[in-house]
């Protein structure tokens, strides 16, 4: 009869154990209730899919934001969500260390002919500063951008929209037929 409370005893003994190290991994891993309040909270779509993963997201979301700031300042506009698209990536042009060799052989064989021959080596290094693994970059062109798009509450309005629509354009230097504004809806 002993032996079943030693059994029992040990069983509960490893059972605490491994319920505390369970409940202290998940504290550990942010999923406890030491968590802070706002992770216990459903997040909204929106916020999910806000997290840009490249430059070209990094990029397109601070254009985006800029752009939102500056429309949200005009008269009449109210409430402004921006979409900004790229067509190309990021272009890069790299320093680079061109040699180029030229040598010359003239042979004369036994008969008097000669023969001329012309070895050009081209060596076109991308120059990396040492300790380092990125290029040193000469100029960096942003993408081109292929399109806008301005919800806003007061786009109802033609005056607010035409200015908002004359605003991207200016900020961005792009033609008419690449910016669409309208009116924000919804419940």
């Amino acid at each position: 009869m002993d032996w079943i409370k030693k059994i029992s005893t040990d069983k509960m003994l490893v059972g605490l154990v491994s319920l505390i190290a369970v409940g202290m991994s998940f504290i550990y891993l942010g999923k406890g209730p030491l968590d802070t309040p706002q992770s216990t909270q459903p997040q909204s779509a929106s916020t999910t899919a806000t997290i840009p993963s490249t430059k070209i997201g990094v990029l397109e979301k601070e254009l985006e934001s800029k752009l939102q700031t500056n429309i949200l300042m005009m008269e009449g506009v109210g409430q402004v969500q921006v979409s900004v698209n790229f067509l190309t990536g990021l272009k890069n042009e790299y320093v680079r260390n061109n040699n180029v060799t030229k040598r010359t052989n003239k042979e004369t064989d036994k008969t008097g002919g000669t023969r001329e021959t012309t070895e050009i080596t081209e060596n076109n290094q991308v120059v990396m500063p040492s300790g380092s693994s990125q290029p040193v970059i000469v100029m960096e062109d942003r993408p081109e951008i292929g399109g806008v798009l301005v919800i806003a509450e007061g786009a109802r309005d033609p005056k607010v929209r035409e200015g908002i629509h004359t605003a991207v354009q200016t900020l961005l230097n792009i033609p008419s037929a690449r910016i669409t504004v309208v009116p924000m809806g919804g419940a």
